[in-house]
C-alpha cells in the first residue's frame, strides 16, 4: 500500500508539472522531479494512456487537448458567487450607457459569454449566453489573456489562429503580443472593429484575490461606442470591474472566515 501512495504521489508530481510547464521532454521532468528514470517513463505511459497527456510535435508533453480545455474553463469559470455579485453591476452599467453589456471567460484559444444585459437602442450588439468567439477579435478574450502568466499566453499565442474577420482583425502574432502589452499598460482592452465592421467594444478584467477570472464590456455601434468615447466607456467599464472584483474577494474573505 505504502509503494502505491509513492506512486500515485510522483504521478501526480508529473501531472501537475506538466500542467503547469507545458512543452517538457522526458529528460526536463526527470531533472525537475529527481525522478528516476525507468519509474518516469513507466508514469508518463500511463499517464498518457489514460488520456491525462499527449506528446506534441515536438515530441515533448503537455496536458491533453480536451482535458486542459475542462480545466482552463473551470478554473475561470463563474459561480453562483459571481452571478450575484455581477448581474446588479451589469444591469447598472448597461443602464448608464444604454448598450449591450456582457461578462466572458476563456476557454482554449476561445472567449465565452456567461452573461449578457441587452442595450436599450433598436440598433445594438445583440449577443447570447454561450457565444464564442476567437480571443485575437475580441475585447474580452484579449483582455482576460492580457493579465494571464507569460506561459499560459504563450500557448495560446502558439495554438491561436489569427484568421482575419475584418480589414481591422490582428493576424500576426508580433501584432498581437503588442496589443497584448498595450492592455496591460492601459487597464483595459478594445475591439476597434476587428469582429465586425460597425462595431466596437471597452472591456476590462475582473479580478479575483489578484487573479483575471473574467471580464467584462460594453458593446455598440461604432458611431456610438466611438473611438473619441473610449476614456468615458473604459472608465465607467474599469470601475465596474473593479467594483466586482473587490465583492468577489471580500465576499471570498467571508466565506473563509465562516468556514
Amino acid at each position: 500500500m505504502k509503494n502505491e501512495v509513492g506512486t500515485l504521489k510522483k504521478g501526480l508530481d508529473v501531472f501537475m508539472l506538466i500542467l503547469e510547464r507545458p512543452n517538457l521532454s522526458i529528460q526536463e521532468i526527470i531533472d525537475t522531479l529527481k525522478i528516476n528514470r525507468s519509474t518516469t517513463y513507466r508514469l508518463i505511459h500511463t499517464l498518457e494512456q489514460q488520456q491525462f497527456i499527449a506528446r506534441n510535435a515536438n515530441n515533448r508533453y503537455e496536458v491533453a487537448e480536451s482535458l486542459r480545455i475542462k480545466l482552463l474553463g473551470e478554473r475561470v469559470a463563474p459561480s453562483f458567487e459571481m452571478d450575484w455579485i455581477a448581474v446588479p453591476q451589469l444591469l447598472a452599467l448597461s443602464k448608464k450607457t444604454d448598450e449591450t453589456v456582457f461578462c466572458g471567460v476563456i476557454s482554449g484559444t476561445e472567449m465565452v459569454t456567461t452573461h449578457v444585459i441587452d442595450g436599450h437602442y433598436a440598433a445594438r450588439t445583440h449577443a447570447k449566453i454561450g457565444d464564442r468567439h476567437s480571443l485575437h477579435h475580441d475585447a474580452i478574450g484579449k483582455c482576460i489573456l492580457a493579465f494571464q502568466p507569460a506561459k499560459r499566453q504563450e500557448w495560446v499565442l502558439d495554438r491561436i489562429e489569427l484568421t482575419p474577420k475584418t480589414s481591422r482583425t490582428i493576424v500576426t502574432r508580433e501584432a498581437f503580443a503588442a496589443e497584448l502589452e498595450r492592455i496591460r499598460a492601459a487597464g483595459y482592452a478594445e475591439d476597434d472593429e476587428e469582429g465586425e465592421i460597425g462595431l466596437r467594444c471597452i472591456a476590462a478584467p475582473i479580478r479575483k484575490h489578484g487573479a483575471v477570472i473574467a471580464a467584462i464590456a460594453i458593446s455598440g455601434p461604432s458611431l456610438r461606442v466611438s473611438k473619441e468615447k473610449d476614456v468615458y466607456h473604459s472608465r465607467l467599464v474599469k470601475e465596474c470591474a473593479e467594483s466586482i472584483s473587490r465583492q468577489l474577494s471580500l465576499e471570498g474573505a467571508v466565506l473563509r472566515a465562516d468556514e
